[in-house]
């Protein structure tokens, strides 16, 4: 009867730290998705992974774990870059982020990558003498 008992508390035990392990594990990743958009930066994949888990000892004498998850976010949608989120129990601590550009570039489309009408483009036909061979810009073209 005792071996049943213990058992029932073991189980108990278990199915406690495991909720407690999911309300830690969703912090994480609320801390991780507000961070990294703060950053101007997105969460990739939507998903912390565990790094490690350890007890401390708090300044107030309470025993309590430390958990370290991991992520990886992007700057510019090409890059993974890794960052790192701490709880102490169910509360973020810190969140750090590998160094990333602050706002990701923006890029103009020109066709042809010059100025079409540009006489002084050593490269152009009209440059060196010949008329401009290349089709007219039409409205359905990109």
């Amino acid at each position: 009867m005792t071996a049943e008992i213990l058992f029932l508390i073991a189980c108990a035990g278990l199915g406690a730290f495991w909720f407690d392990s999911m309300r830690a594990r969703e912090a994480a990743l609320d801390s991780a998705h507000r961070s990294t958009e703060a950053a101007g930066c997105q969460l990739l994949d939507a998903t912390v992974s565990l790094a490690s888990l350890r007890p401390i000892r708090e300044r107030g004498g309470m025993l309590r774990l430390r958990r370290i998850y991991r992520f990886e976010f992007s700057d510019d949608g090409m890059r993974r870059l890794k960052g790192r989120v701490t709880l102490s129990g169910n509360r973020p601590e810190r969140v750090e982020l590998e160094p990333h550009r602050e706002q990701p570039p923006t890029w103009t489309v020109v066709r042809g990558g010059r100025d079409l009408d540009d006489e002084s483009y050593c490269g152009s036909p009209a440059a060196n003498g010949q008329p401009n061979s290349l089709p007219p810009r039409s409205d359905s073209s990109p």
